[in-house]
């Protein structure tokens, strides 16, 4: 019996650093062209971006396949900034940089009507160097770093268009992603102080994987990391961000950026992973009698196993809200946002079902990873389809396209591919990952003995994956199929090549992925689970083995196959496809209520002492005696506020979106509730972890 021990060789090596710095030394090229020479500009975009491709496949035979990490460490200002490739880090660069070529490709027609395209590929440039940043760090402060200059960096992109829609989804964006990051500071913090080091491998003996601690900087982590991974309910930035932002850039968003919080859960589990020893005997007896049972583990491993749980309830969550969503949309980037919160749900099922395993959770972290590899792909594809179809017919909403096919067989091909392959049809790249999902699932209700709970997970599994089947065959159907609903959709014509290739390349990886899963696992994903060091050996080892394409997983897609069928059918009878659900049961309500609420709470008084010393303040430095006017007017302004339900006191502009006005506090009398409720909760928790 065999698990993984931590003890993966050292290379001392710049490429690390020099995968970073290529595209932000592309970023100020770009930057320094501008648009004098539009097309020198955008080839040079490119070829930053296929160099910071090239530099990632340069580090693979020493990452990968020596089994090794290659380090560079950096002493600068904020002390020792470390940036590291391992196996893990390695396939997720590999992955960005490949998508972000793809979409930087596809920029040179789409971006070309368009109005700050130097700005466009400058800040998209400076996000790559970002998103490399972070899955190339060596320990969570650097990660944390370059995990805020992406959000920062992403944020123009999100604005790029200026209309009312991209002002109120970057205000959105913004306002979580400094939510987002002030937990995974917190967060940092804490594992530092616990854990003892700032690596992702925790000290065994430290109080982080001896007590209960562990829970609490989980938790903050979580919430960062939650936000960016478009996680229920942290999700609400998403359905915002994406429809407005221009397609490459929402490729990019839904792609790449959001397996940053992914990336992240992973960590997470993989700070709770000790070489685990101790568990060989129990393991090798639970092999023997083939009856595994998650009650042998101990100290940090039954952390972990609880943390699984957790993760896997949140995936639930995330998964079901995301298809409901998605169902119900008619434009069809906002479709694709709200499927991206439901794939999102499927990642991280497995990273919950790995954690709750254990030592034999390598099939849930690879199902993970491969799905992972997947969504980045099929996603990108979609969007930068359904962004041909706008860039021909300047129009989104779906009920006014329709009868494509013809117009734009490239587009409809590639649009198609990517469908299916979000929809886990047998041989393409979804029906792989979602295999490899379910099997773990069940793996997971084995190991519980059959708990009820777990079979409710492959429940909501099959019901969300027939959804999927039926949200994609409702884009795919009234974007392309049918008559043409409209003007623009009658004129519309074939996208440019340079767009093509990019969907072409994309539509290719699909295929590729979903064909010849056993290289790209023994290739990826099994030197992936490497960062995992207490995995059992055996158990990764026959990962490589598994054979996807046999009859019982080719029929495990029909009862998806056929719940989706079954909701088309009753979705479109009803014509429930247009429903729309009342503003109230969207969470996005209250977290505007309570964010207001807290500004209110914040500015309130302030405000109400601006106003009294602009008006009394010179008439009391002049004259003495109105002094005691001061205390009048003051004491029946105050009488009068109460009566108007503090109209006067708590008015606050709300710079929103690009309009200020005046917002009545008589109407928001609860937000001031749920903002001081939300305030004693965070100084609690606070103090909470400062007693600890």
């Amino acid at each position: 019996m065999l698990v993984h021990e931590a003890g993966s060789a050292t290379v001392k090596s710049v490429l690390p650093g020099v995968a970073v710095l290529v595209p932000l030394v592309g970023m100020f090229v770009v930057l320094a062209v501008g648009d004098r020479a539009e097309k020198v500009r955008n080839w040079l975009a490119v070829t930053f971006a296929a160099g910071a491709f090239a530099v990632c496949v340069a580090m693979y035979p020493t990452v990968i396949s020596e089994h090794s990490v290659a380090e560079l460490n950096l002493d600068i200002f904020l002390g020792d900034f470390r940036l590291a490739t391992d196996q893990m880090g390695l396939l997720f660069a590999l992955v960005a940089s490949a998508v972000w070529l793809a979409a930087t490709l596809y920029s040179f027609n789409y971006i070309g009507h368009e109005e700050r395209r130097t700005s466009f590929f400058v800040f998209m440039l400076l996000s790559e160097a970002a998103c490399l940043g972070v899955f190339l760090s060596a320990d969570f402060f650097s990660l944390f770093v370059f995990f805020e200059i992406m959000g920062l960096a992403a944020y123009p992109l999100v604005v790029h268009s200026r209309t009312y829609e991209a002002r109120r989804a970057g205000v959105k964006y913004i306002f979580m992603a400094v939510y987002g990051g002030l937990s995974l500071l917190l967060g940092v913090l804490l594992y530092s102080n616990y854990a003892g080091v700032l690596g992702f491998t925790a000290r065994p003996e430290s109080a982080y994987l001896t007590t209960g601690s562990c829970f609490i900087v989980a938790g903050f982590m979580m919430f960062g990391f939650g936000i960016k991974a478009g996680m229920v309910p942290l999700h609400v930035w998403l359905p915002l961000a994406h429809p407005a932002a221009p397609s490459p850039a929402s490729a990019l968003l839904s792609g790449v950026m959001i397996k940053a919080g992914a990336f992240g859960f992973l960590r997470i589990v993989q700070t709770f992973q000790t070489p685990a020893t101790e568990h060989v005997a129990r393991l090798a007896t639970r092999y023997a009698t083939e009856a595994p049972a998650t009650e042998h583990l101990t100290g940090s491993w039954r952390y972990l196993h609880d943390l699984g749980w957790v993760i896997i309830l949140l995936a639930l969550l995330t998964m079901v809200t995301g298809m409901v969503l998605a169902l119900v949309q008619d434009n069809v980037k906002r479709l694709l946002a709200y499927s991206s919160i439901s794939q999102m749900g499927f990642i991280l099922l497995g990273v919950g079902v790995g954690a709750y395993l254990g030592p034999e959770g390598g099939i849930g972290l690879a199902g993970a990873l491969y799905h992972i590899l997947n969504h980045a792909f099929f996603k990108a594809l979609l969007f930068l389809g359904v962004g041909a179809v706008y860039y021909a017919t300047h129009e989104l909403e779906m009920t006014k396209l329709g009868g494509l096919w013809r117009k734009m067989p490239f587009t409809f091909a590639f649009t198609l591919i990517g469908g299916l392959g979000i929809m886990g049809i047998t041989a393409f790249n979804g029906f792989v990952s979602k295999t490899l999902l379910h099997h773990a699932e069940i793996e997971a209700l084995n190991v519980a003995g059959g708990a009820a709970w777990l079979r409710v997970v492959d429940v909501v599994f099959m019901i969300t994956a027939g959804g999927t089947i039926c949200y994609i065959a409702k884009l795919i159907g009234l974007t392309f199929f049918g008559h043409q609903r409209s003007a623009h959709a009658a004129h519309a014509r074939e996208v440019p090549a340079f767009m093509r290739v990019a969907m072409g390349a994309l539509a290719a990886m699909v295929l590729a992925v979903g064909l010849f899963p056993g290289w790209f696992m023994r290739t990826f994903i099994i030197p992936a689970l490497r960062v995992f060091i207490g995995l059992d050996s055996h158990a990764v080892a026959h990962l490589g083995e598994l054979k996807f394409y046999t009859l019982d997983n080719m029929l495990a897609i029909l009862p998806p196959l056929a719940i989706g069928v079954t909701f088309f059918l009753v979705m479109r009878r009803w014509d429930l496809f247009r429903l729309r659900l009342p503003e109230a049961a969207g969470v996005d309500y209250y977290y505007t209520r309570t964010e207001v609420g807290f500004l209110r709470l914040c500015f309130a008084g302030s405000r109400r002492y601006g106003q009294l010393r602009a008006k009394y303040y010179p008439l009391a430095r002049t004259r003495a005696e109105y002094l005691l006017d001061l205390w009048r007017y003051a004491n029946q302004e105050y009488r009068r506020a109460r009566r108007e339900g503090f109209d006067r006191i708590a008015g606050l502009p709300m710079d929103i979106s690009g309009f200020t006005a005046y917002v009545r506090a008589v109407q928001f009398t609860g937000d001031i509730v749920y903002g001081v409720i939300i305030f004693a909760v965070v100084v609690a928790v606070l103090a909470f972890t400062l007693l600890l």
